[in-house]
């Protein structure tokens, strides 16, 4: 089965606007311990994280899917309509925060949704392949021939730590990923691999949702999200 990574449209005639925060406070502490950015990659948030309080422009159409850019991609802002009809589309546990997003005089109710736990079998690391490259600049990698074995989404973030401070600012990228699309039994996931951490859409969950007429979304072909990697499917 194919997937696709859920993302929020970039087109004006959807969302009226490409830029549409105006301003976005957090009623606490953004960068605090218990933040939603300081967790919640490899599992679920504890605490109570600040909230976050967007003012969109008036140009911005209220769509189902808002692209905050202060929360994604680990989580999703999305109507009660919407999230009402996710629910069923997956099987792990998660969590939800009912939030005010403004636009002109008017408050409309969102709410943030995250998974607790990344899909850990998305990616096949034990026929994928990952080395190190030399940052040339201008998107241009020098390939220093060197092959590191991987065999988590956690262990390729400790590789790439572990990396920067042997050899000084090569970076680890995969030359290719294979997935295990034919094993999934949902149709709803986040995956937490870095250069592809956000939530992924079956083909036909895609289509129920334009059946729908959910708006305010893109779907991404993965392809186009490693576009320089050789992408397999087992």
């Amino acid at each position: 089965m194919k997937f696709f990574k859920l993302d929020y449209s970039l087109d004006k005639k959807i969302i009226g606007r490409a830029e549409g925060e105006k301003s976005c406070l957090f009623d606490g502490y953004r960068f605090s311990e218990d933040s939603f950015s300081n967790q919640g990659l490899f599992g679920p948030v504890v605490g109570n994280p600040a909230l976050p309080m967007p003012i969109m422009h008036k140009s911005v159409k209220m769509t189902d899917f808002i692209g905050l850019v202060a929360m994604l991609p680990k989580y999703l802002i999305i109507t009660k309509k919407f999230l009402e009809f996710l629910i069923p589309h997956f099987n792990t546990s998660y969590q939800t925060w009912k939030i005010g997003i403004k636009k002109g005089d008017i408050n409309y109710e969102y709410y943030i949704l995250h998974l607790d736990y990344p899909k850990s079998d998305f990616i096949n690391y034990d026929k994928s392949t990952f080395k190190l490259f030399e940052d040339l600049g201008a998107f241009q990698y020098k390939d220093l021939d060197k092959e590191i074995k991987i065999t988590s989404d956690l262990d390729f973030l400790d590789k790439c730590r572990e990396f920067l401070g042997l050899y000084g600012i090569p970076e680890l990228l995969p030359t290719k990923i294979v997935l295990n699309t034919s094993k999934l039994e949902v149709d709803f996931f986040r995956c937490a691999h870095n250069g592809m951490v956000g939530y992924y859409v079956s083909e036909r969950l895609k289509q129920a949702i334009l059946d729908n007429g959910f708006t305010g979304m893109r779907f991404e072909e993965i392809e186009e999200i490693q576009n320089r990697v050789l992408i397999e499917y087992v």
